[in-house]
């Protein structure tokens, strides 16, 4: 009895007892939150960790607060009855040795009835109906890799109820919400190795129904592998050995190595040791080093030069000045015609006809010119234009929202290229006097080469080599109308390296952080390879194709890399495994090894180059600290038939200076609308065009005004209005060859004035 007693006591002194004895909090794998469709006749479900057979799940459902009597399952069919009401559920998940979790969570109002649909939708393995959500997939990757973006992709279109007026995408790590992921895509970072992620969205139809839908990653997210950076012992004396060490690498991963001369593949070089020759004197010489592990995203390393070896960087003018210094200048008369507006001077219809002359000179043996109409004009001749182009049916459907959207919107920083009447069709913005620079001569030679393209085939688009249609183009544009008087190529690479600028305004960085070059300098094979395969913005085809281009030019010469870009074209087939098949025959003809080892043969070409491109922008910037001059701007590029290529003068010496570019908000409030309208009128969007080019923007918020007044119907036009704002915010920063993050929201206001107005913000 007294050992029971003191016993007791103990324990009143210890106190409660402490956390190791007491019930963890249970925290769930899955996201929990109701999914269906919020109408009368279908069933909606609350979601819950399923999988986990160990927790034990109860359901209580409410219609506006109160009990659904039996409701006591995980799933729900909507009755007439619930018609009108807000659903929503009381999920409680037991497991021994947790706490029990409870999760009031809420779902939405139920309609009338449910949207018909002109059917399912497919991909790959999985079919589902529409509205519906694919499960999440990597994009651009063959698996989910660190670094690299999931897309959630949702149809809520082709119903009878139209388009969402709202659509919300938000994700989850182990169910817990990831903090300011809400867009249809999510880049992979470390922490979700081996984690479960969940895409979850949520539509809002005008008229009031709503879809929502989560789905889980198929497949864990792989670990990364640490690779070290690889470092080579020796001198570069012939016949020295230089052996690679990756001292602090994964000891269980897998290595090999290729090494590399002058930014070139060594044949047979494939060991940790290589034995310098005579010809690698005064060349870069590095090794490549690739580790791959079970579970792990295999990844590569890049060596630097070897120490103390006077070696020759990276010359990119070698492949330019094949191209110019191959020109030879004839008088040969060619079948173009030009229309040219009054406004445009002298000076420069000289300067851009001889231009497409070099052009045309220059490409002779492989295209010759048959009833190709240019039309130039200028920054104030957009009704001179639409008067042309009037005259030109044909012409209307192949330019998006008419020339004059083009003109006004675009400050003459564009060029416009499609086949209409089976006839090239070219026109161009010409900047007249000092409002033109170097940079804009590389215009005419660009589009010239998309019609040596068009020669091969209508149809330009490539799915599985998206880079080649522009970035051949940019190329032979910069060879032909800018390297010749470029001769330390500062300018071509101040030009390369404002639209690697623009893959960090689209992926949500500051404008020219560089991310791209980032990833070129990291000397890692796989992500240059993805960079090759993805189809990216046309910003990414210029950068990614140019130098490409450059390096396919330069180890190969002109007339394999065009020889392969005609066989390709002519024999690619009308889908993405056709077109593959058909490349590994052309590209295999021409330079003699496999397009799949392309981003291998590349990677330190590109890691010497992304270098001289970010020393370039950076000496420019301090140059000319006070520029701050919008991007140019971007149009459909590489589209399918019949669509116009367009080319933007490519960011250069005028592209915005990082240093003058702020975060801070900004606001305004739209004109008001009209009676009930939801449409934008003129003076509305003659607003939204001047802050978004006045402005370095990486959010666009769009918010409804309401009051406590505000009924049902009209709270509906007010987001319809919000919404069409935002939606004409991004088509015209699409026009300018960026993006940014839109967001449709709505607020009470007690002002009776700005009611049913909405407010415009920038950050």
């Amino acid at each position: 009895m007294r050992k029971i007693v003191t016993f007791l006591l103990s324990l009143a002194l210890i106190g409660p007892p402490t956390a190791a004895f007491a019930d963890s909090p249970l925290v769930p794998s899955t996201p929990v939150m109701l999914v269906g469709s919020f109408g009368a006749g279908a069933t909606v479900s609350a979601l819950y960790p399923q999988d986990d057979q160990t927790i034990t799940p109860s359901f209580e459902w409410f219609a506006d607060g109160t009990s659904i009597a039996g409701a006591q399952t995980a799933n729900l069919v909507l009755g007439n009855n619930l018609v009108g009401k807000v659903i929503s559920a009381k999920v409680t998940l037991r497991k021994t040795g947790f706490t029990n979790l409870v999760v009031d969570t809420s779902g939405a109002t139920v309609f009338a009835s449910v949207p018909t649909s002109s059917g399912s939708m497919s991909y790959l393995d999985e079919s589902v109906s529409q509205p519906g959500c694919f499960t999440p997939r990597a994009s651009g990757v063959a698996t989910p890799t660190i670094g690299w973006n999931l897309y959630f992709s949702c149809n809520p279109y082709n119903t009878n109820f139209g388009s969402p007026v709202e659509q919300r995408f938000s994700w989850y790590r182990n169910g817990q919400l990831i903090d300011g992921a809400n867009q249809s895509s999510y880049r992979l970072q470390a922490i979700d190795a081996a984690q479960a992620i969940w895409g979850a969205y949520k539509a809002t139809y005008s008229n009031g129904f709503v879809f929502s839908e989560s789905k889980k990653l198929r497949s864990a997210v792989p670990f990364q592998i640490v690779l070290a950076k690889p470092t080579v012992g020796g001198s570069q004396s012939t016949g020295s050995l230089l052996t690679a060490s990756t001292a602090g690498t994964d000891s269980l991963a897998s290595l090999s190595y290729q090494w590399f001369s002058d930014y070139a593949p060594v044949s047979g070089a494939t060991s940790a040791s290589y034995t310098v020759r005579s010809s690698d004197l005064g060349k870069a010489v590095q090794v490549l080093v690739v580790a791959e592990r079970n579970g792990f995203t295999p990844t590569s390393s890049l060596s630097d030069p070897v120490a103390g070896s006077n070696f020759q960087p990276a010359n990119a003018m070698d492949a330019y000045s094949k191209v110019f210094s191959g020109y030879r200048s004839t008088s040969t008369s060619y079948d173009i015609s030009y229309l040219v507006s009054p406004n445009v001077t002298p000076t420069s219809l000289a300067r851009e006809k001889a231009l497409v002359q070099k052009a045309a000179d220059f490409w002779l043996t492989d295209y010759t010119p048959s009833g190709v109409t240019v039309l130039y004009v200028t920054k104030d001749d957009a009704t001179w234009a639409e008067g042309i182009i009037s005259q030109r049916p044909s012409w209307s459907n192949r330019i998006p929202g008419g020339i004059r959207s083009w003109i006004e919107s675009n400050s003459c920083g564009f060029a416009l290229a499609f086949k209409a009447d089976e006839k090239q069709i070219f026109i161009q913005c010409v900047r007249n006097g000092s409002e033109s620079t170097l940079n804009d001569q590389q215009v005419g030679p660009h589009e010239y080469s998309h019609w040596v393209q068009y020669e091969q085939t209508s149809d330009l688009y490539l799915g599985t080599v998206p880079w080649l249609i522009e970035g051949q183009a940019n190329f032979y544009g910069l060879a032909l109308g800018v390297a010749p008087e470029d001769s330390t190529l500062r300018f071509v690479n101040r030009s390369i390296a404002g639209q690697a600028a623009q893959y960090d305004i689209y992926n949500g960085y500051r404008f020219a952080d560089f991310k791209m070059l980032d990833l070129f300098q990291s000397g890692n094979i796989f992500d240059v390879q993805t960079m090759l395969s993805r189809g990216g913005t046309v910003w990414d085809q210029y950068a990614v194709g140019t130098l490409t281009s450059e390096w396919l030019v330069s180890k190969y010469g002109h007339q394999k890399y065009v020889d392969w870009m005609k066989a390709l074209l002519r024999t690619q087939g009308n889908s993405n495994d056709t077109e593959r098949a058909a490349n590994a025959t052309a590209f295999s003809a021409s330079f003699g090894f496999e397009y799949s080892q392309l981003g291998l043969y590349l990677t330190p070409y590109f890691a010497a180059r992304a270098v001289q491109l970010r020393n370039d922008w950076f000496s420019n910037v301090q140059a000319q600290p006070s520029i701050t001059v919008t991007p140019p701007v971007a149009g459909p590029i590489a589209a399918p038939i019949g669509a116009p290529v367009a080319v933007p003068v490519p960011s250069g010496p005028q592209a915005p200076n990082p240093a003058t570019r702020t975060s801070t908000p900004t606001s305004s409030q739209l004109p008001a609308f009209v009676g009930k309208s939801t449409t934008l009128s003129s003076s509305q969007k003659a607003l939204i065009v001047q802050k978004i080019k006045s402005s370095s923007i990486r959010q666009v918020t769009c918010t409804a005004l309401y009051s406590s007044k505000t009924s049902a119907k009209d709270l509906t036009i007010f987001k319809l209005r919000a919404k069409n704002t935002c939606t004409y915010a991004k088509s015209s920063l699409s026009g300018l060859g960026r993006t940014a993050v839109i967001s449709v929201t709505s607020t009470k206001t007690t002002k009776s004035l700005e009611v049913g107005k909405v407010n415009f913000s920038l950050k």
